[in-house]
């Protein structure tokens, strides 16, 4: 087995901090998508321009559902996003409720929450529960 000065196996990073580490100086990425998906039955878009990926879903119960059973830490991608130039938000019926990443300002309340480096937007949870579609 060879290593590397930063302890990559292969050239492949082992850890989050020996990726953040690899890409550091590189440019910030741009996204462009348009895309319809299903997560766990839950259907969402994701529109994603520049520096932003937005990610619009139909319910708070959707979203809190796929908070629950999210594949990675809420640390973690906040440090991959912020490292390569990207925003995500998260939006309920197209009403900005969360966004995470390097444009969001984490907030007080969701570090209380234990949500971690999120930056919650308050009146807009409570548009997303009281608007209707029409």
């Amino acid at each position: 087995m060879t290593t590397t000065p930063t302890g990559q196996r292969g050239g492949l990073p082992e850890t989050l901090a020996e990726l953040l580490d690899a890409i550091e100086d590189r440019p910030a990425l741009s996204v462009a998508a348009d895309l319809e998906i299903e997560v766990d039955g839950h259907r969402a878009s994701v529109v994603g321009y520049d520096d932003l990926v937005a990610f619009d879903l139909p319910s708070l119960s959707g979203a809190l559902s796929l908070y629950r059973d999210r594949p990675v830490e809420s640390m973690d991608a906040a440090a991959l996003l912020s490292s390569v130039g990207l925003t995500a938000e998260l939006r309920i019926r197209g009403v900005p409720v969360a966004r995470l990443g390097d444009a969001a300002a984490p907030s007080a309340l969701a570090r209380r929450l234990g949500l971690g480096p999120v930056e919650l937007v308050p009146e807009g949870v409570v548009l997303a529960l009281t608007r209707r579609r029409g």
